[in-house]
């Protein structure tokens, strides 16, 4: 490897070297990159240094009492109000396209999962599923994934039934 260039070690792309930089250089100037050096400084420093988690951990400690969780949403909400008029009408929106009307139909369902099982025995491969669109529909107990099967293991495992 040229000594004028280097390999970031988050994205893996190739760069020349900023003549300024001193040490060794290991990461771009991306924003992305950037942040996942923070990152990793950040996890580096809780582990080894005791005084600085320890300032994190009162820091955070005096942030939520300033801004308790069950009421920052609230507190935003009155500082931003076009924030909810735009947020109800999107709503609105969502819900005449999920239901047909906007009128009394639940959005939110608790219940998402079955009592019964609805995929048969056998291997799946779990991936988390990609929407197409932006909006999101509020659903807290939903996880979602998209199940492909995986074919030539389904006779090496046994089948187990509940």
């Amino acid at each position: 490897m040229s000594t004028e260039t280097f390999t970031c070690d988050h994205c893996h792309m190739r760069f020349k070297k900023n003549p300024r930089l001193k040490g060794e250089q290991h990461y771009c100037g991306s924003r992305e990159c950037q942040q996942a050096r923070k990152n990793k400084w950040e996890r580096e420093k809780l582990k080894t240094d005791v005084n600085y988690k320890a300032r994190r951990l009162a820091y955070r400690g005096q942030w939520y009492s300033r801004y308790p969780g069950d009421k920052y949403q609230s507190a935003y909400r009155q500082c931003h109000p076009e924030y909810m008029v735009g947020n109800r009408e999107k709503q609105r929106k969502r819900g005449k396209t999920l239901t047909g009307n906007a009128s009394g139909s639940k959005i939110v369902n608790p219940d998402a999962l079955p009592s019964e099982s609805l995929v048969l025995c056998g291997l799946y491969v779990l991936s988390p599923y990609k929407k197409t669109d932006t909006e999101k529909i509020v659903k807290p107990d939903a996880f979602i994934v998209e199940l492909r099967a995986c074919s030539g293991f389904q006779d090496v495992l046994p089948c187990v039934s509940s």
